[in-house]
């Protein structure tokens, strides 16, 4: 006695012709109020000498994510509107944790959405397999409108971006037509998931050689050909969701579009295309979704949830963050009490030195002096990432900030030479650059410039340059080992009117008992410390003369 299954049919009862329904979904902006972004850079020059990198891997969640994620830093929007609306958005993040893990969960499925089913071949495929792509599109949008509507209901919002996204999402979800969609998939889907194997008859000739063939059933259960003959007449090897035949016959192609050229393949596509065609009919019915909006969305969420979870795990080691208010362009302020420094944060949360930056009408150059080592190029590159985050709407490690934007970054830090005339022209050239595009909203961070001359010829150079930052209104800080500098601010303004005033920052040096001094690494208002920076730095490095001294005797 063979052992066989009941061979099973399907089809799909006519449905009668329904409107087309449109299930849009208005285009809203997590980082744009009015949903348009502006054509946004690729990269800053300033990139490196900030040590942006870093922050731009903690922002990206996925690899994918990069270039965006760097387009909205180095992009430095003036719009306060915009930047005030981002802040928004991520004060939400933050205070909804199940939103950003839902957010991240999300991220998938909504670039599947943008690039289609994994299904997807060449173009101009059979009804069925564009069928079976649609459905599993709409299946798609479904479940994130879905699951993104809860995520967002079960929170506690404020921004106007997330309540604007959650209102729409509202609106679709009680949409006749979405729930008529909800309630079709899954007798749309039952046909298509259920056709696992065909079985077909062939009948023989008197030289048994096929003569002609039909199809008997359509199966929800799959063939196998692993069985044998006698295993097959006993009846084993089969089980509940496989029917075992007695030889394979003839290997698929596994390009598809090698498949028709078969006569026998041309009649089962034509066949499965019957079947396709009622489900395709009531798809059209659903041709038009809001996937484009929510996709819109992917980014922007991606962005925010990794912004979140930095933040996050910064504020559980210790540090404190805050949400800057913004002032207007024309203040060309920065205050900022307590700010550390962001690449530091990530990597050394429990190491980090916080220190005041402030710039306005009492001083907006600051001449930084302070030993080797002292944390003035730390401080440089927290002024320099602060400004960049507040423009991209995020919030600061700082106790409190305000600070106007800015309409450009430049950087002069010390570079390898490149240029046959020497390091000085290199240097020269590139301040030139700075000097021909910066403007009272600038922010310009020089760090040791005109270290490569001579003491003397860079105290002139220096002094040229203050005045013209002056003379041009910006905002700048300009480390620099030239302590005279710092000492002769009033001659130096004295030289060329502007409303920009210079002051002195210092690095900090604790000094003990016996006259040795160790950094403290906070940056502060003050005038320098001369000679001492000198007297440091030569014992840090055993070449003091009380150390030469003792080392000989030491020897003899």
């Amino acid at each position: 006695m063979t052992h066989s299954k009941p061979q099973r049919k399907f089809s799909l009862a006519a449905r009668p012709p329904r409107p087309h329904a449109h299930l849009d979904i208005p285009l809203t902006s997590l980082m744009w109020p009015d949903g348009k972004p502006p054509k946004l850079a690729g990269s800053a020059a300033w990139e490196n000498d900030i040590g942006l990198n870093d922050l731009i891997m903690a922002l990206t969640l996925n690899p994918r994510y990069t270039a965006y994620v760097r387009q909205i830093l180095t992009a430095l929007t003036m719009d306060a509107a915009v930047i005030r609306w981002r802040q928004a958005v991520l004060a939400d993040f933050l205070a909804n944790p199940p939103l950003v893990d839902a957010a991240i969960g999300l991220l998938s499925r909504l670039a599947q959405l943008q690039t289609g089913s994994p299904m997807l071949g060449k173009r101009q495929r059979n009804l069925l397999l564009e069928t079976a792509d649609h459905l599993a599109e709409l299946d798609s949008f479904v479940k994130v409108v879905e699951d993104l509507h809860t995520a967002l209901t079960t929170a506690q919002l404020h921004s106007d971006g997330l309540r604007r996204v959650r209102e729409n999402l509202a609106a679709v979800v009680a949409d006749p037509n979405f729930q008529a969609l909800q309630a079709e998939l899954p007798d749309l889907r039952r046909p298509l998931e259920r056709i696992s194997s065909l079985t077909i008859g062939l009948n023989l000739d008197v030289e048994l050689k096929p003569s002609s063939a039909v199809l008997l059933s359509i199966n929800d259960f799959r063939i196998s050909a692993e069985a044998s003959w006698l295993m097959k007449v006993i009846g084993v090897g089969s089980d509940e969701d496989t029917e075992a035949g007695i030889a394979p016959l003839h290997r698929v192609p596994e390009d598809i579009n090698q498949r028709p050229l078969s006569p026998l393949f041309q009649d089962l596509d034509r066949l499965l295309t019957q079947i396709a065609q009622p489900i395709a009919k009531a798809l059209n019915r659903y041709a038009r979704t809001g996937s484009g909006a929510l996709v819109y969305l992917e980014y922007e969420m991606a962005f925010f949830a990794a912004a979140a979870q930095m933040i996050s795990k910064a504020q559980a080691n210790g540090v404190t963050f805050c949400v800057p208010e913004v002032a207007g362009i024309d203040a060309r302020v920065t205050e900022i009490h307590d700010l550390t420094n962001m690449a530091l944060v990530l990597a050394h949360p429990n190491k980090v030195v916080a220190s005041d930056a402030q710039f306005d009408d009492s001083g907006r150059i600051a001449i930084l002096t302070g030993p080797n080592s002292g944390g003035k190029t730390t401080y440089i590159r927290s002024v320099g990432l602060a400004q960049v985050m507040f423009q991209a709407g995020l919030h600061l490690p700082a106790a409190s900030a305000r600070i106007s934007p800015i309409d450009a970054l430049f950087t002069h830090f010390p570079a390898l030479e490149t240029r046959q005339e020497g390091r000085l022209a290199e240097e020269a050239a590139r301040l030139r650059h700075v000097f021909q595009r910066a403007t009272a909203n600038s922010l310009v961070l020089l760090n040791e410039t005109f270290s490569s001359t001579s003491s003397g010829e860079a105290g002139y150079l220096g002094q040229d340059m203050l005045c013209g930052l002056r003379a041009i209104g910006a905002r700048a800080i300009f480390a620099t080992h030239l302590i005279e500098l710092a000492e002769r601010i009033e001659a130096i303004e004295g030289i060329v009117s502007g409303e920009s005033k210079l002051y002195s920052l210092v690095a900090g040096v604790n000094v003990n008992t016996a006259g040795e001094g160790s950094p403290t690494y906070e940056i502060t208002r003050g005038t320098p410390h001369g000679q001492s920076y000198a007297r440091e730095i030569a014992r840090r490095h055993g070449i003091s003369l009380e150390q030469i001294l003792e080392g000989r005797k030491t020897e003899n």
